[in-house]
């Protein structure tokens, strides 16, 4: 078995040159912790996930311990003043690239081992064109299952 046996090929993706906030807003209605990052060729470029997000959420002081008195005066326009000068950015600035790519010919058990071992969704990419053709994810796979 391939990946191209169990790949999803309408996965939501991002394009690049689209803003964080347009990201943010795809990943909530689509209920993702991860969304693919594509450019105008439809070639993957990278992910974005809810980790990179959150890390935007932290204050600057966010390696020393929290205290309850610092807890109980911020407010949720502090923690929205963290993130928001963010939100025009381009998706592309926060792309992460340590993904590892599946082609659709990439045997099933070397994807099944990767998400085992906690990848949320793989970007499979046709070799010959670049281009992206879907992704894989443990639920992809377990869709076959259905009860």
């Amino acid at each position: 078995m391939f990946c191209q046996h169990y790949m999803v090929r309408s996965t939501p993706t991002v394009l690049d040159t689209a803003t964080l906030a347009e990201a943010m807003a795809i990943m909530i209605k689509h209920h993702r912790q991860q969304l693919l990052i594509v450019n105008a060729e439809r070639e993957y470029v990278g992910e974005i996930t809810t980790f990179t997000l959150a890390k935007l959420l932290l204050p600057k002081d966010a390696d020393s311990e929290p205290s309850v008195e610092d807890a109980e005066i911020e407010t949720v326009v502090d923690v929205d003043d963290r993130i928001a000068p963010h939100l025009g950015r381009r998706v592309g600035e926060f792309a992460e690239h340590d993904l590892p790519i599946m082609n659709p010919k990439t045997p099933l058990v070397k994807a099944i081992k990767l998400l085992a071992g906690g990848k949320l969704r793989l970007p499979v990419v046709d070799p010959e064109t670049n281009k992206f053709v879907g992704a894989i994810s443990s639920l992809s796979v377990l869709r076959r299952y259905q009860f």
